[in-house]
């Protein structure tokens, strides 16, 4: 019994040590928002080159998605998230000290490419410490715990801005995250040493027959069920981190004249509303629905709905209702990450991490075209005075309700899959 206890805490230290390098790749993504501003001033930038450089990071992410699972699968998430973070190091130090934007875009590129595999790789390794009908609820609790990265990537990193500077701030999260990668190698483990519950033969000795890469690649791509995942996982994402990571801070303080430390407040709302609704919707697809496109297709109707109050049709008004709207959209918008449990129950388990980065390209790749395509959409109104009218953000969020429309009509289409049925812990030497 107290070796199963000492199991058990073993991989709630490993899930806490991944979902805090998680946490700082939030913030990553994020972090362009509240200091739009200043990236404008320092780097004299437009909206076009705003959006380039949001964009920039989810470029490089999704770029080496693909290749990026067979390698979790083949060198261990270990390793991968123990030591990549360090680009995104080097990148955040290059960031502080960039002056020009080629520099500031060479410098997201990096970050981007360091945070590349520190989802599926815990993913990985969620799927193997925890029981397979906890998944959807681990990949929720995940993404809660990384929502706090978003939520540093608002208000917070406004106040450090504004008291330190901007690149300072920069400086500093990039210390933490070289502090991060030295507790991932040290404490993560790809495996336990013995199986807490049934697995396919081979799934802990390493030993398992691997699927060939070609050959998985193939069965991944030729299924219509795949692409109905990535095409939500593309729009859903898209859409969401553009508002809340990029456009919805300039929207706030230029279009309804927020401060920049109160627009924080608001787009915080998104991450605190995301950190219930993850592991709220992971519960309730691995324990009340037992499915796993109904949750989704609910979230993702409801995100929809709200986003129509962004595209002027319906305008909202009062500063908390902005509030409560921007906490709907993190609400609804996080059902999204039942889609990763969706695609790996798809697939044998062999290429679990690969259909996972398959998936993950698609929804960084959304993240990229969505923050550089508002940005070009904006960009098509004439600025006064330096700033965009409200008909070019309004354009902007109504491409994002059409594009997310487009996507849950195609999505439900797409069959379910439902959690395993629970295995029982085993007592030690059971």
């Amino acid at each position: 019994m107290d070796m199963t206890i000492r199991r058990t805490n073993k991989r709630w230290t490993i899930f806490a040590v991944l979902s805090s390098m998680f946490m700082l790749s939030q913030f990553y993504r994020a972090s362009n928002a509240v200091i739009a501003p200043a990236l404008v001033r320092d780097l004299a930038l437009n909206a076009e080159n705003l959006g380039l450089l949001g964009g920039a990071f989810f470029y490089a992410f999704a770029v080496i998605q693909l290749p990026m699972g067979p390698a979790i699968d083949r060198i261990g998430p270990r390793v991968i998230v123990g030591f990549l973070p360090l680009v995104s190091a080097l990148g955040a130090f290059l960031f502080a000290l960039s002056d020009v934007f080629s520099l500031a875009l060479l410098a997201r590129l990096l970050i981007g490419l360091g945070m590349a595999g520190v989802l599926i790789g815990s993913f990985k390794v969620f799927a193997v410490w925890f029981s397979p009908d906890e998944f959807a609820t681990m990949n929720g609790l995940t993404y809660a715990i990384g929502m706090v990265g978003s939520i540093g990537a608002t208000s917070p990193l406004a106040f450090a801005a504004s008291l330190l500077g901007w690149r300072v701030s920069f400086v500093i999260i990039g210390l933490i995250t070289v502090l991060n990668c030295a507790a991932v190698y040290s404490i993560v483990r790809d495996r336990p040493e013995k199986a807490e519950y049934p697995l396919p033969a081979g799934q802990l000795s390493g030993g398992e027959e691997k699927i060939p890469l070609v050959l998985s690649v193939r069965t991944i791509f030729k299924n219509v069920v795949f692409w109905q995942i990535a095409a939500m996982a593309f729009f859903r994402y898209g859409t969401f981190v553009a508002i809340q990571g990029l456009w919805g801070g300039p929207y706030l303080i230029e279009i309804l004249g927020y401060s920049p430390v109160k627009a924080g407040h608001i787009l915080m709302m998104a991450s605190i509303g995301a950190i219930i609704g993850a592991p709220l919707s992971g519960r309730l697809s691995d324990k009340v629905f037992l499915s796993r496109r109904k949750v989704v297709l609910g979230g993702m109707c409801a995100y929809a709905a709200g986003m129509v109050f962004l595209t002027g049709f319906s305008p909202v008004t009062h500063e908390h209702l902005h509030y409560g709207l921007f906490f709907s959209l993190g609400l609804f918008s996080s059902c999204g990450m039942v889609l990763y449990s969706q695609v790996k129950e798809s697939f044998d388990i062999r290429m679990a991490a690969t259909a996972m980065t398959a998936v993950n390209f698609f929804t960084m790749i959304g993240g990229a075209m969505f923050m550089q395509g508002m940005g070009r959409i904006i960009a098509l109104f004439p600025a006064e005075g330096g700033a965009y009218s409200p008909r070019a953000y309004h354009a902007a969020f109504l491409v994002c309700l059409l594009s997310m429309a487009l996507a849950i009509a195609f999505y439900s289409f797409s069959k379910d899959t439902k959690p395993s049925r629970r295995v029982p812990w085993p007592e030690d030497g059971a």
